[in-house]
């Protein structure tokens, strides 16, 4: 018990501090003191509420809007991701060994836009989050996802990197026991950020208010349009690494089109197979040039917003805000990179109407094979017809007969 009443002193005296810190700016929004008795002794615990915080908690009026670019970004994501992985699994000439990443990128993705809408969906219309339990498990997930998708759209940059830099030799690096080890590397550098954060509290921490050296623990989110997510050295570290992956993809961009340049010069020398392979190599150069503008324009918004609320540069309150938007500009790109991709819904939405016209061409010879076998069976000549095994001779015709 007196562990417990120190914890809950060491809190209220963090959170004092980080008001006490932003007096002049009242925006520090969303902490809720009340008094409790433990042992005949009353001790003011404060606790934090992100209802009345950031976009929805200034502009309540804004729930509808915000939950149909919620449901519409989720369909969206959805939708493309599916179409693309549908692709990959159905046409041979996309079973190409370096779109293992671009699978599983799709997948992560995919997993995104689920850990982040639906239960963004359900803050709003409810008010609360789902719980705790559930604060940790999205607090986890998201410093786990994110990591992984760069890093995994980075090995996908390296991949074409070799298929446009070295042709003849792409089905000899990429081996499969390559493949599998680059896999093993991106998930493991995507475990790193919440590893450590377990290894060093024990326990999967969702924010943590680390203006405070005893680092408070609060399984809330800072505001309901964002997700629950870390805090102190663990967000400090996955931005790291973040960082580190993006760095990699720029300068993996840049040597692509550096390759492309110089092909693209000699083009009027270039032959059969060589000029075909200029045309993949320029399409490839500028697919990947639009994912990485993407990528580039959807994440620096909030990273510079971490940055300038971190330093004071902006109030508490106009940085959850902004924080609101651009987190949600962050997550379009599971999905913004297929508004520019109109040839992967024609192709997929093409191949699932041949397959399911087949499926149902199929079905029908199925429920067609009874009916030709039962006509083409001919009665007994000293038998009497029988109206039921003969359905083509009238009744009237078997009545007379008797």
């Amino acid at each position: 018990m007196k562990n417990t009443t120190v914890a809950m002193i060491t809190a209220v005296a963090a959170v004092t501090r980080i008001m006490e810190n932003t007096s002049e700016n009242p925006g520090v929004c969303g902490f809720v003191t009340r008094n409790i008795t433990l042992e005949n002794v009353v001790t003011s615990v404060t606790s934090y509420d992100p209802a009345p915080c950031g976009l929805y908690g200034n502009y309540p009026a804004s729930q509808p809007v915000l939950i149909f670019i919620l449901v519409i970004m989720t369909a969206w994501s959805l939708f493309g991701n599916g179409c693309l992985l549908y692709l990959v699994f159905t046409e041979k000439n996309m079973r190409e060994a370096g779109n293992i990443f671009l699978c599983a990128l799709a997948l992560a993705d995919m997993a995104q836009i689920l850990v982040y809408a639906p239960p963004t969906v359900y803050n709003l219309v409810h008010g609360e989050i789902l719980g705790e339990g559930w604060c940790r498990v999205q607090a986890f997930l998201m410093k786990f996802l994110p990591v992984l998708s760069v890093y995994l759209q980075t090995s996908l940059w390296i991949c074409r990197f070799i298929y446009i830099a070295f042709p003849l030799d792409y089905a000899s690096i990429m081996t499969k026991r390559r493949l599998a080890v680059a896999m093993a590397a991106c998930l493991l550098i995507a475990l790193v950020t919440p590893v450590v954060g377990l290894a060093r509290v024990g326990t999967v921490q969702s924010w943590t208010v680390d203006e405070y050296p005893g680092a408070v623990d609060i399984a809330q989110p800072i505001s309901l349009m964002l997700s629950c997510l870390s805090g102190g050295a663990e967000v400090d570290s996955m931005m790291a690494l973040i960082s580190v992956g993006l760095t990699i993809s720029f300068i993996t961009a840049c040597l692509i089109y550096k390759v492309a340049w110089d092909s693209g010069k000699n083009q009027e020398k270039l032959t059969g197979i060589a000029k075909d392979q200029l045309k993949h190599k320029l399409a490839a150069a500028k697919t990947l040039g639009i994912i990485f503008g993407v990528q580039l324009i959807t994440w620096l918004p909030s990273t510079i917003n971490t940055f300038l609320w971190k330093t004071g540069v902006i109030a508490p309150n106009k940085g959850v805000i902004a924080a609101d938007i651009f987190f949600i500009v962050t997550m379009t790109s599971t999905f913004l990179v297929f508004a520019n991709s109109k040839n992967i819904y024609r192709r997929a939405l093409t191949s699932m109407y041949y397959n399911i016209r087949k499926i149902i061409q199929w079905v029908g010879e199925i429920e067609i094979i009874p009916l030709v076998m039962l006509r083409m069976r001919r009665p007994e000549s000293n038998s009497r017809p029988d109206p039921v095994r003969n359905p083509i001779q009238p009744i009237i015709e078997y009545e007379t007969t008797v």
